[in-house]
């Protein structure tokens, strides 16, 4: 995941949410809660690249 959260939201990201949502965690020295709205698009990309995957199929 720290690979991830170092793109900043790179225009290679694999969704539009998972490139937000890498902006706003950006990188950190230590671990904290995220926030509602993080949780939210953690939620959508995670959605975003299951329909990516079902439609390669």
């Amino acid at each position: 995941m720290a690979q991830n959260s170092n793109t900043g939201g790179r225009s290679d990201s694999v969704t539009p949410s998972t490139r937000l949502l890498n902006q706003k965690l950006g990188t950190l020295s230590a671990p904290r809660t995220l926030l509602p709205s993080e949780i939210a698009l953690l939620r959508q990309s995670k959605q975003e690249i299951a329909r990516k995957v079902a439609a390669s199929k």
